[in-house]
């Protein structure tokens, strides 16, 4: 983790204990859009990704002709994948919630207050 002054520059914006779903910002890079950016082209598509994974791990799960030990592990990864799309649809509400608030920040702030104004979305430092 970069740091300056013992406060970090570049933001980890994650979706919670299960790690379904995290974004680095460089906080100077970062305008009133990025948020929804994030969420459309990165939240939105790891999303669909997770989706055609359970779809392909059911259908091995549902083979009749497959291994037990193959069964196995598909179960297993469904469980943990079901997890963590529960873990990004609530992440999603969060971030839509923030994303349509628009937050500008200003660098003359510092760190601390301007990563305070996005809450539950980053981790905590």
């Amino acid at each position: 983790m970069q740091t300056y002054k013992k406060r970090p520059i570049y933001w980890l914006f994650t979706s919670g204990r299960r790690k379904a779903f995290n974004a680095l910002i460089y906080m100077h890079r970062y305008d009133k859009s990025t948020l929804s950016r994030m969420r459309t082209d990165y939240l939105h598509e790891h999303q669909g990704k997770i989706e055609i994974r359970l779809q392909h791990l059911k259908q091995i799960a549902d083979d009749e002709n497959g291994g037990a030990r193959d069964k196995r592990s598909a179960q297993k990864e469904i469980v943990l994948l079901q997890k963590q799309q529960e873990e990004m649809r609530k992440y999603d509400e969060i971030l839509h919630h923030h994303a349509d608030m628009q937050i500008e920040i200003d660098l003359d702030d510092g760190v601390k207050v301007n990563y305070a104004k996005f809450g539950e979305l980053v981790q905590k430092i």
